[in-house]
C-alpha cells in the first residue's frame, strides 16, 4: 500500500510539473512592410463615366432601403440636402459619393 501511494504521489507531482512548465512559443515573424493597395482610378467629376458609375450606385445602394426616386423629380438644391443625409447611411466612400452626386445633379430638375 505504501508503494502504491508513492507511485500515485510521483505521478501527481510529475503531472503538476508538466502542467506548470513554461511552454515555448514559436516566434512568428510578421511582415511590416505591406505593399500599398492599388488605387482605383478616380473619375473626373461630371464625366460620362462618373455619371454612369453614379447611376449604378444609385440603383443598387439606394434601392436597398427604399424605393428609388427619379432624380428629375427634385431640384439640385433638394438633392444636396438629401445626399448629405443619405450618403453616410448608405456607407458610401468619398469617390462613390461624388459619383452618385454627379448622376443625381446631371439628371435633376432644372
Amino acid at each position: 500500500m505504501k508503494t502504491g501511494m508513492i507511485i500515485i504521489l510521483f505521478f501527481a507531482i510529475t503531472i503538476e510539473i508538466i502542467a506548470c512548465h513554461k511552454k515555448t512559443i514559436p516566434e512568428v515573424t510578421t511582415r511590416t512592410n505591406f505593399p500599398p493597395a492599388p488605387k482605383t482610378p478616380k473619375l473626373p467629376e461630371n464625366s460620362p463615366e462618373a455619371i454612369a458609375a453614379g447611376k449604378t450606385l444609385f440603383d443598387t445602394r439606394c434601392n436597398r432601403c427604399h424605393d428609388l426616386k427619379d432624380p428629375k423629380e427634385y431640384t439640385s438644391e433638394h438633392w444636396t440636402t438629401v445626399l448629405q443625409n443619405m450618403v453616410p447611411k448608405a456607407k458610401l466612400n468619398d469617390e462613390q459619393a461624388k459619383e452618385v452626386t454627379s448622376y443625381v445633379m446631371a439628371n435633376s430638375k432644372k
